[in-house]
This record gives C-alpha cells, structure tokens and sequence, in this order.
C-alpha cells in the first residue's frame, strides 16, 4: 500500500480488488494432493471403499499446511466427487477458512451446506461462530444461533454454547450473550471468561467482578484469561485499588505470570496512573515483547511529560503501528502537531502504512494547526485506498475541514456519508457556529434531533452559534429544552456559552444572576466570557468583581494583568492603567505572545508580533514596510488628488 505522499505523487493505486485477491499460493505441495486424490479417484472406479477415508485424510493433511491459509484445501475440496455426502469434509474445510484470512468463505461453505440439505453437527457451529465473529457477520450469527436451537445443541453441548456467547459478546450484545449465559446448563471457565471480558472490554467493571466473585462462590477456578479479562476492566474503568487486589491475589494463589498476562500487568498499573509499578512489572518480565513496549509508551505519554515518552519511544528495539500511533496522538494531545506531522513522515519513510488509527491522529493535527495541504494529502489516499472508512475517520475529515476553514466541504462530505453518529452531527454543527453560520447550525440541529439524539457537546457547539450569531431568543431556547426536552444535563461549558451570549447583547445583570444560580463553581472561562463583556459595554464595576474571582482562580499572571490594563484603558481610568503598567513593568510580567499562522507555498508558517525568529525576518518586515507605503500613496492619490498638481 502507498504511503499518503506518495499517493499524491504517483496517483497510482492498487484497487480493492487488488488488495483482496489472494496472494500466490505454493503449488506443488497442492499438486502432490490432487495427484494423490486422483489416484484415490481410481481406487472407487477399481471397486476399494477406502476413497471416502483416503480422501479425507488428504484434505485434513492440505487444511494443516501452514503455507494453505485455506484456498488449496478448497481446490481440493471443489475436486471429490459429491463432498456434500461427508459432513466430516466440510467442517474441515470450513474450519481451515475459519481460521484464515477469508473467514467469509467459511461463511459460504456453511449456506452451501445447508442449501444442500445437510445439516451441520456440534463441530461444525463453533467454527461458523467463529468465523462470524471474525467477519463481523452479525446477521449471520444469528441465523446460525437459530440452527443451534433447533438442532438442539445450545444446551447440551458446552462448546457450541461458548461460541455463542463470544460471538454475542464481540458484537456488543451483551444484553442477549447474558441470557444466554444465565440459560447455559452447563458452564466451564471459558463460558466464565467469554463473559467477564465482554463486560471489561464493554467498559462495564462492575459487572465483570460481579461475575468474578460469582465464578468463585459456584467453585469454579480462573485461569490466565480470567485474570486478563479482569485487568482488562480494571484499565477501563481506572480503579487502581481493584487491580492492586488481583496482582495480590496472583501472587498469592501462585499464578504464573506469562507474557499476556504480563503485558496485562503492566498495561493496567500505565492507565491506571501508577508508572512506577508499571515499569516494576515490565522490568520483571522475563520475556518482552512490542506489546511490552508500548504499554509503557502509552503510560508514559498518558501519565508523564511527552518528552519522557519520546525518550522511550527512541529507545524501543521493536515498533509496530500501535507504537507509532501512540505516539502521534501523544504529540497531539499535548498540542505539539507539528511535531506529530514530523513523526508521521518518519514513519512512512521507514515505510509503514498508516491505519485508520493514524489517520484520525494526523488529521486532528492538521486541523489544529490548519494544515490544509497535508489535510488534503490524507483525503486523497482515504479516498484511493480505502473502500470502506470507518464513520469516526470520515467524521475527523469533515472537522480538518472544518477547522481549516472549508466547511462547505465538510458538509458535503457529510452529505455523502452513509452511516452517520451523533458525532457526526456535531462536527458539522460545530463548524458552522465556529464560522458564524448560527441560522445553518440551527438548521442542522433541528435535522438533527429527527435523526438521533444529541448529547451535551451538540449543545455547547448550538449555544456557541447562537452567541456568536446574536440569537438571544434561540438561544435562551435551548438552554432551557437542554434540560426539560431532550434530558441533557447542563455542564460547565453550557453556563459559559449563555454568559457569553448575554454579556454580548449588554445583559450584564442576568449573566451574574446565571453565575450565581449554577450549581457547580463558575470556571476560568465563564469569568472570562464575562470580562469580555464587561471590557465590551464598558462596566468597570462588575469587571473589577470578576477580575477579583479571576485572581482568586488562576493568581495573577501576564494575559490577566493586560486584560485588567485594556479594561482601565477603554474605559479612560488612565492613572489605574499607568499605575498598573508600572507595577507589571517593576515584576517583570509579560503576557504570552499570541501565535497567528499563514499557509504559503503548501507550508505552514507561525508568526507573532515582532516576531524574528524566522530565518528571513528582516526581509518580510522590509516587504511588510513597502507594502504599507504602497497603500498609504494609494490612499493618498484617490483622498487628496488635488494635492498632487505641479504649478508651472
């Protein structure tokens, strides 16, 4: 697969049906088979009866050559007269599909069973559950679970039952795979942990130790994969204590710690926050793998500086495109995107193609930083290499579009979209209010809630376009249905939208009495919205209140002194202001500098107020100069022409 770059360069791609045709297979190993089942085929026309058993062997011998992966088994299969006769050679082949690269041909050998009248057997189901797992075919799941009870086998048999419940699991049906479970006649420790990862992988730690502690009292002993799952929920959920208490009871019980459950370990006490007993485990770990190694990257970029993560990601032996991705997204998390852009190129050039993982990364970079070329390089290889997108890497393509300016474009990408989240639908609200679009954006909600249902972030992104928009009425509106219609619980970030949005249209009074009515503490930026307003109409009072609950929240500091100094300035109280100058000038404060960006030349380049840290500096000033001459000669020819006439 070509890196982005290089998809650009070349516009050349291989199709998805070039991607999903399957690799060259070993021939003369199948060669040597059907040699050996024609021979079998002379057998029956000399009279033997042993051609069914001959070639059933020769079938099981092609399914177990590790070089197969399942497609000489089916040329095989294609070639004995009437398979459909021997259930025994179909679960064979079907089984060597099931765990192949194709699991879906596992799936059609099923149907082509049963289009032929043969019923499947308690060996056949688990491999047809598990290649619907791995498919991802849910519907076809449950065709096979509607075939297990009428046959009978969802009781008796304790792996038929299994496979149900990891299939129900793994496709988040956690709901039916419980009542199943509770229905099961007989269960054993995989029936136990099919369950307990569901929940952990779910996200849902409270039930999982509810079964645990069930699984104990009905006598039935963990293994590895119990401990796993259980460490798995304990990362999800973050609860510490809980995952303290399971390394205490392996070490207790004895339990070998191997490299899963190791990794395991290590993974937990990372998410949960503890890096010295993360990186206790993983230095205690005889064997290490890449899996080891990035756990304690992802610790370190989560819980630690990104500079830390950085050193531990140059000094790992081994890297795969979880590593790599875990990186990427430490760089953007911390705001460093350009830095994340570098190690995005690092990573192609050492030729690793990116994943979907990647992508949404990259583009949150992009949009951030309002890398447009880049951004447009990553659409171009979404469009040419993936057949499919996943719904949250085309909603991170319509927010780079969004932030770059270009929202018309990402409501068209919306447009196309066939399977949307409310996600989705914030995106575009989103970025309509952050262009000042309020009437679309309120056009959009109210599409909208026909669709699915919006959450709280639907309704910082309306509320925001009604404060920039000026739609007091709208949005007084919302805010109150927030609550009574569409039972969204108000947050911070609503208050500090309609502070905003009452300050702006003067109503100074209401926004305090709003403030004073929130149930929770006003934040840094509810006050500041209302500094804002103050600075705008001019209300030195209540901004000499608010400037006294800014200090209280965030102490004194550069950007607040100049605000307090603006507010003075505006407002004619030139002896505070002067006073307050010189007091900033005797500390030594300054306000950090703000950063505006430009794209020229496909490349992004930052400036601040005389800025000199490009390289090229006094000739952009000297260029900047020029230009101002120019416009003010201009000016002056088209005010004052008159003063240009020469006496003779």
């Amino acid at each position: 697969m070509l890196t982005p770059a290089a998809a650009v360069a070349s516009r050349h791609f291989p199709s998805p049906q070039d991607l999903l045709r399957p690799r060259p297979r070993p021939r003369r190993s199948i060669q040597r088979l059907l040699s050996q089942l024609h021979h079998a085929h002379r057998l029956i026309h000399d009279g033997s009866s042993s051609f069914t058993a001959v070639a059933s062997q020769l079938l099981a011998s092609s399914c177990a050559s590790s070089a197969d992966d399942g497609y000489g088994a089916r040329r095989l299969f294609d070639r004995i007269p009437d398979p459909q006769t021997h259930r025994f050679m179909y679960n064979t082949v079907i089984r060597a599909f099931c765990d192949s690269s194709c699991p879906q041909e596992a799936l059609r050998l099923h149907r082509g069973m049963l289009r032929r009248g043969m019923l499947p057997n308690e060996f056949t189901l688990p491999f047809v559950l598990k290649a619907c797992t791995r498919a991802r075919a849910w519907a076809h799941a449950r065709a096979a679970h509607g075939v297990t009870v009428k046959l009978g086998f969802a009781g008796p048999q304790v792996f038929v039952g299994n496979a149900l419940l990891h299939c129900y699991a793994s496709a988040g049906c956690l709901t039916d795979s419980r009542r199943f479970f509770d229905e099961m006649v007989e269960k054993n420790v995989v029936s136990w942990n099919s369950m307990i990862n569901g929940y952990a992988q779910a996200g849902d730690a409270r039930e999982a130790r509810a079964l645990f502690g069930e699984m104990r009292r009905q006598g039935v002993s963990e293994d590895e994969f119990t401990l796993v799952g259980l460490l798995l929920a304990c990362s999800h959920e973050g609860n510490l204590q809980f995952g303290r208490a399971m390394h205490c009871h392996m070490l207790v019980s004895g339990s070998r710690v191997d490299l899963i459950l190791g990794n395991a370990l290590v993974d937990m006490y990372g998410k949960c926050g503890d890096l010295w007993m993360a990186h206790r485990c993983f230095r205690m770990m005889p064997l290490k793998n890449v899996v080891s190694w990035t756990s304690m990257l992802y610790a370190r970029a989560k819980h630690g500086p990104v500079d830390a993560a950085r050193d531990w990601f140059d000094q790992m032996p081994e890297r795969n495109i979880v590593s790599w991705n875990a990186m990427i997204s430490c760089y953007v998390q911390c705001g460093q995107c350009r830095e994340a852009l570098d190690l995005y190129n690092r990573m192609q050039s050492h030729g690793l193609a990116p994943d979907e993982v990647t992508l949404v990364a990259v583009l949150s970079a992009c949009g951030q930083i309002g890398d447009l070329t880049v951004g447009k390089m990553i659409h171009l290889y979404i469009r040419d290499n993936m057949d499919n997108p996943d719904v949250s890497l085309v909603n991170s393509l319509m927010d780079m579009y969004a932030k770059c300016g270009q929202v018309d474009t990402a409501i068209s990408l919306f447009d196309e979209m066939r399977r949307k989240n409310v996600v989705s639908w914030n995106v575009v609200i989103g970025g309509l209010a952050m262009h000042g679009r309020a009437l679309d954006s309120i056009r959009f909600f109210r599409s909208m809630v026909r669709d699915s249902s919006p959450d709280e972030i639907t309704f910082v992104a309306l509320l925001s376009a009604c404060s920039h928009g000026g739609l007091l009425e709208a949005g007084q509106h919302y805010f109150e249905a927030m609550r009574h219609v569409y039972n969204v619980k108000y947050e911070v970030e609503h208050y500090a939208c309609m502070v905003d949005l009452l300050g702006r249209r003067g109503y100074l009074e209401k926004a305090v009495c709003l403030i004073k009515e929130m149930p929770m503490k006003p934040d840094v930026v509810v006050w500041g919205a209302l500094l804002g307003a103050c600075r705008m109409h001019g209300s030195v009072v209540i901004g000499r209140q608010v400037i006294k609950q800014l200090l209280e929240l965030e102490g004194i500091s550069g950007g607040l002194l100049v605000l307090i100094s603006n507010l003075l300035y505006e407002n004619h109280q030139w002896d505070d202001m002067k006073r307050l100058r010189k007091l900033m000038k005797e500390w030594g404060t300054r306000k950090d500098m703000g950063i505006s960006s430009i794209e020229v030349n496909n490349g992004i380049h930052e400036f601040g107020v005389e800025d000199i840290r490009h390289e090229n500096s006094s000739e952009i000033y000297a260029a900047v100069d020029q230009l101002s001459y120019h416009l003010i000669s201009l000016h002056f020819l088209t005010v004052h022409p008159e003063e240009l006439c020469v006496v003779e």
